[in-house]
């Protein structure tokens, strides 16, 4: 009697009217080998804090939580707010194709949806997407590629939700779907933050999973604004530092010419000069007018035979035999 009693408990499972309520109802996802997978599975809100995980097997009392099998690298998130929970499969192998179970712990057997195949291949999968995460803006729009080569009947759906074939509209947001040459793309406008959630592509059997995040367009106009005074703020310090550096050169070279000048001077004063005292007492004076600071104004000496003659000229130093660009 138990063991017939036990018999019904499974049946009713493997109907599992309810559970097929409690998670995503995928079919059929495709991935290339190396690749990594995000499945998103929805549950039901009395759910919210049991344990939930996916299981691989070929039967879901004797499938296992990917997470226990030792070469599966996998992270999971739970999004209570929306109840739906997230398995990502890092660098898929031929060893992870089959049959896979969104899965909730109860007190008694787990609640389980009905199975969805993963496969696994070297060339292009059947169906796929770029990036199963996108980003949009509220009252912008965003545009996904659905890449495939079967001529099957094509829509986009919202996981719980409807699906569109052609256009229409998901909670909103008004969708449009159109061919292209690699399968088709969808086109969803006048995003609401209402928006955010997973959807997936289909085609025929097949489905991709694809999230959107509906950002607010003032926090995007922020962080714009806020990139370029960080742009803005770094040119400043590089301009400051170069006209710092400029300066130090400047009085450098000021400095430099200046000494030359007094050291070529008091050379020429000690050499002996057949002149007359009163020759003399003009190199002493003229000596003593080079020996002084250096004038913005400018100073020019007399440009006598044996004498040195320099000025300043709009930061230009002149000396013979000397020249230096402040």
């Amino acid at each position: 009697m138990g063991m017939f009693l036990l018999m019904i408990l499974i049946t009713v499972n493997l109907a599992a009217p309810a559970g097929s309520q409690d998670a995503i109802k995928l079919e059929h996802v495709s991935v290339q080998q190396g690749k990594s997978i995000i499945i998103p599975c929805l549950y039901k809100a009395k759910y919210i804090n049991n344990q939930k995980y996916l299981c691989f097997g070929s039967h879901f009392f004797v499938c296992k939580d990917v997470k226990s099998l030792k070469h599966r690298m996998v992270s999971t998130s739970d999004d209570q707010t929306k109840y739906i929970f997230t398995v990502t499969m890092k660098n898929v192998t031929a060893s992870d194709a089959g049959s896979y179970w969104c899965s909730v712990e109860t007190a008694g057997l787990d609640v389980k949806d009905k199975d969805f195949q993963l496969k696994v291949t070297t060339a292009t999968p059947d169906l796929y997407v770029e990036n199963q995460t996108v980003i949009g803006y509220e009252g912008s729009h965003v545009v996904i590629s659905c890449n495939h080569q079967s001529k099957s009947p094509k829509a986009w759906c919202k996981i719980g939700g409807p699906c569109v074939s052609t256009s229409g509209n998901i909670s909103g947001a008004s969708v449009q779907l159109r061919n292209t040459d690699r399968g088709f793309s969808v086109t969803m406008s006048k995003l609401a933050m209402k928006n955010t959630g997973w959807y997936w592509c289909s085609a025929g059997n097949w489905q991709m999973p694809v999230h959107i995040t509906v950002q607010n367009a003032t926090s995007s106009w922020e962080r714009s604004s806020f990139a370029w005074l960080i742009v803005l703020g770094l040119l400043l310090a590089v301009a400051c530092i170069a006209v710092t550096v400029f300066r130090q050169h400047k009085q450098k070279c000021e400095i430099f010419s200046w000494r030359e000048r007094s050291e070529n001077t008091y050379v020429s004063m000690k050499k002996p000069n057949p002149q007359t005292k009163q020759h003399t007492d003009e190199e002493a004076q003229d000596y003593e007018i080079m020996s002084s600071p250096v004038q913005t104004s400018g100073v020019q000496g007399k440009n006598r035979e044996g004498y040195e003659s320099w000025k300043t000229d709009g930061g230009h130093i002149t000396d013979k035999g000397h020249y230096c660009t402040c």
